[in-house]
């Protein structure tokens, strides 16, 4: 993250010089970053479609444990200097506080090829509901904390978060079932 910072602070990156900072390694850390933008109840119009995307994207080389690939379409997406900075920072106190809980438990959640899978499945839907282009509060934001709480749990095998990204699913369920009603509803 400090490389980035160093790089942000001197300009404009695109997106596939972002994944290049990160590296190989990096998926896990690439989805947090991804999400960071949709930590705040509204949604940012034109953004969350194509990071929905990638995030799937990324999730899906994760799994089968490849370099993160970006489309040629996204290479040259410019990520202003100052929305980088900002979301590094943001991203620097939350794993501030984070770190003081995150530690290795559960491994099995991490490691089994079927939580492998399940873990798949997690991200890549709630990035397909992320990716939904709704102008409704919490739209996003909703869908992208499963995505956090798999990712870091993924990120440091701390099966505990993923748990909790499972769990949050149901909310994230819940959310939608109640858009899907409201929307019925009104017709």
């Amino acid at each position: 993250m400090d490389l980035l910072q160093e790089e942000a602070s001197r300009g404009d990156l695109t997106l596939h010089r972002i994944f290049q900072l990160l590296g190989e390694e990096g998926h896990a850390m690439l989805m947090l970053f991804l999400c960071l933008p949709f930590m705040q109840p509204i949604p940012i119009p034109g953004l969350s479609t194509p990071l929905g995307l990638l995030v799937a994207i990324v999730a899906f080389f994760l799994y089968l444990n490849r370099p993160p690939w970006l489309p040629k379409k996204f290479e040259n997406l410019k990520i202003s200097s100052e929305v980088l900075l900002k979301i590094s920072e943001v991203a620097e106190k939350i794993w501030k506080h984070a770190s003081k809980i995150i530690k290795q438990r559960m491994i099995f959640l991490h490691d089994h090829w079927f939580f492998r899978i399940l873990n798949l499945i997690v991200v890549v839907v709630n990035a397909f509901l992320l990716a939904l282009p709704l102008p409704i509060p919490f739209s996003n934001t909703v869908p992208v904390i499963a995505i956090v709480l798999s990712a870091i749990g993924y990120m440091e095998k701390d099966g505990v978060f993923i748990l909790f990204s499972y769990l949050w699913c149901l909310i994230v369920a819940s959310f939608f079932a109640t858009l899907t009603m409201g929307a019925i509803h009104l017709t």
